[in-house]
């Protein structure tokens, strides 16, 4: 007799009828399925006073654009995100609910690139965003045992997620250092994806001084460990009075690459 494997899309079908959080980090911030298909979701989750708009969108749309790549793969592989882009369209007001759609635009068993637009609870745009996620294979990757999250009686606000202090910025750059909370984990067990590019973005829309319209991280390695000192090392590449370009690094304590982005303003 032979089994049928589970599909990616039959796990998110449950998920969305059971209400039940895949991730820790989708746990506490409240980031939800609303409807699913193959190769397609919606996903909503709300903003925060005192959260960045980017950092908010980074969370949002690596939680839709991976999802929808996974309702292509068997259920038992894992999703890790390459990169994700996003270009601003629009910026509503904190404390909104934002909606994310996603679809894949092409897929293979290694490797999946999607799409999604992000709308604010009116209908309008807020965002473009871009994803390429890797499918890996479950003897492919260490998954830490785990509970099943609860999701939280209230949001939980992304600077909570990735507690961090900042230098004054200087002229040409600045730094942010980071110890990521354990509600920031994702459903492997690491601390991936949109949580650490919500770092990223906050360093340089600390250096600008304004938040970047167009944002772009590519990922290297998970933080395997929480609570462990996460550097973020941002510069200013160049510093106009109408366009602004520069780049972030993070680092773990090992002096080790995490994660690169790049993002630019124009006024």
């Amino acid at each position: 007799m032979v089994t049928q494997e589970v599909s990616g899309l039959a796990v998110m079908d449950r998920l969305v009828s059971d209400g039940t959080p895949l991730a820790p980090v989708d746990a506490a911030t409240h980031a939800e399925l609303v409807a699913v298909e193959h190769g397609g979701c919606t996903a909503r989750m709300p903003t925060l006073r005192g959260d960045g708009l980017l950092e908010s969108l980074l969370v949002l749309t690596d939680f839709a654009l991976g999802l929808s790549y996974f309702s292509t793969l068997p259920a038992s592989d894992h999703v890790a995100t390459l990169r994700l882009g996003v270009a601003l369209l629009g910026r509503p007001s904190s404390g909104e609910d934002l909606v994310a759609t996603a679809r894949v635009d092409q897929a293979s068993p290694a490797v999946g690139l999607s799409s999604a637009m992000v709308t604010d609870r009116q209908g309008r745009p807020v965002a473009r965003c871009v994803g390429r996620h890797a499918g890996l294979r479950a003897d492919a990757v260490q998954v830490r045992p785990r509970r099943t999250p609860t999701r939280t009686t209230r949001p939980i606000p992304w600077r909570l997620l990735m507690p961090h202090r900042g230098e004054p910025p200087s002229h040409g750059g600045t730094s942010l250092l980071a110890r990521p909370d354990s509600t920031s984990l994702n459903s492997a067990g690491f601390v991936q994806g949109g949580a650490l590019a919500g770092l990223a973005a906050r360093g340089l829309s600390y250096a600008f001084d304004m938040v970047p319209e167009d944002f772009a991280i590519s990922f290297v390695r998970p933080v395997t460990r929480v609570d462990e000192p996460l550097l973020c090392r941002i510069a200013v590449d160049h510093d106009g009075r109408r366009h602004r370009v520069g780049r972030a690094e993070l680092v773990d304590e090992h002096g080790r690459l995490c994660c690169s982005a790049t993002a630019s303003t124009f006024r």
